[in-house]
């Protein structure tokens, strides 16, 4: 009789426990830049919904993606966000050895998860990650105009039916990801009309006949680059974003109705950023700012509204963030680490960010000076992030950078060491004397 007291007590207790956490709502863009935020910076694009979550929550202007295997960048991104392990490990990730995931760790720690929108990572097929799955979109779309509507409508649309509809005593995970702004860049006049293009400027790193950068591989536009062009992607580009904005303010209004936006976690980021023609670049895959870095904006009950750190972080660091934002034991290890100690300033940011794509491009920053390295041709270019935020300036030849160069190059080893990484900088380390 004591022995079923006790354990009628503890299953209650568990239940109490469960029942009082938090809801998680994660909304992921695709392609979206920190350009393109009114928070951020960028006073002529039209996203107040996202500006309420900064405002409510901690911005964090400086969060990177590590890298990529893949001309599709989002699937390297998507799979370290769900798995947590960094860049080389991420892409060892088949069906059969896939580790748990974010949301099959949230849900033996009694959350029940849905998923509506885009999937493009490595692993187990999606129904086997998730409680419930709304429409799934695939990572290249060849049209958003669906018959059954705009995809950004439909998977919105579904993640406010999902929260109107929710009634379980559990709390809940749902992950909203969208395609936008990914191409083909598709939606309605209106949104187009937001943005003439005679009102939008571009960084001082765009010029108009500029070559194509030759150490970028992946390339989409034509060569030369053509100003009238980037313009005119920029327009569809905020578009879209702005129709998704649209759709993201209808899923806060969900919250609010159904009374629980108070004690919903609710992330919003990105995979990765894009460039516009910067740096010669058309496309992602590369390690200049506007590519390698996105969004993300974290709002909960327990965080200080209206914060903006400017540390430099992963996105994927967003993986043990949410445990330490619940309260959760996590019994698995992942590489990334939680952005709660520097939130509360109880912790500094990683000395260095380390960042990788195929083999053939290598990055690293620490403080403000950021090396980028092309290991197939020896090029290496190196910025001051704080003095040109815009990488114009390449300091590499300047007699006074060697000493910075080496230490840079320092970091860059240990973390290859760090990631397993097995592109052979050899050469160039033995050039600074390493």
């Amino acid at each position: 009789m004591i022995k079923t007291i006790c354990s009628i007590t503890l299953y209650f207790l568990c239940f109490l426990s469960v029942s009082a956490q938090m809801n998680i709502l994660f909304i992921e863009s695709d392609d979206q830049s920190n350009q393109t935020v009114g928070a951020f910076g960028n006073n002529d694009i039209f996203t107040p919904n996202i500006d309420i979550l900064a405002k409510e929550g901690v911005s964090f202007i400086s969060a990177y993606n590590m890298g990529c295997w893949s001309p599709a960048v989002c699937i390297p991104s998507r799979t370290m966000l769900m798995y947590g392990k960094y860049l080389w490990e991420s892409q060892k990730i088949n069906k059969n050895n896939a580790p748990k995931s974010l949301p099959e760790l949230l849900s033996e720690n009694g959350y029940y998860t849905f998923i509506t929108g885009k999937w493009h990572a490595l692993g187990k097929p999606v129904k086997a990650i998730f409680n419930e799955v709304g429409s799934i979109q695939p990572g290249q779309l060849k049209t958003y105009n669906s018959p059954s509507g705009h995809i950004t409508d439909i998977t919105g649309s579904e993640a406010v039916k999902f929260i109107n509809n929710y009634n379980n005593d559990k709390p809940f995970f749902a992950y909203v990801s969208f395609n936008s702004p990914h191409v083909p860049r598709q939606t309605a006049q209106n949104y187009y009309d937001l943005y003439p293009i005679e009102n939008i400027t571009l960084p001082p790193s765009v010029k108009d006949n500029s070559l194509l950068n030759p150490n970028v591989r992946y390339q989409y536009a034509p060569n030369p680059l053509q100003l009238k062009t980037m313009l005119e992607r920029v327009q569809q580009n905020n578009a879209m974003v702005t129709h998704m904005d649209k759709q993201i303010g209808d899923i806060l209004k969900s919250l609010k109705d159904k009374g629980i936006y108070d004690n919903t976690i609710i992330v919003f980021t990105s995979d990765h950023g894009i460039n516009f023609g910067e740096n010669g670049v058309a496309g992602k895959v590369c390690l200049y700012e506007p590519s390698v870095t996105a969004p993300l904006i974290i709002r909960a009950p327990n965080l200080e509204a209206g914060t903006t750190i400017s540390e430099r972080v992963y996105l994927q660091d967003i993986f043990p963030t949410l445990f330490d934002l619940l309260n959760l034991k996590m019994n698995y290890h992942t590489d990334f680490q939680s952005l709660i100690p520097l939130i509360e300033k109880k912790d500094k940011a990683r000395k260095s960010i380390y960042l990788a794509m195929f083999d053939d491009q290598r990055g690293i920053i620490s403080k403000n000076d950021k090396l980028i390295i092309y290991p197939k041709t020896g090029d290496l270019e190196l910025y001051n992030l704080k003095n040109n935020p815009w990488e114009t300036k390449n300091l590499v030849t300047k007699i006074t950078s060697k000493s910075t160069i080496r230490e840079l190059l320092k970091q860059l080893r240990m973390w290859q060491e760090k990631t397993k990484d097995q592109t052979d900088l050899t050469t160039i380390y033995k050039k600074y004397d390493l």
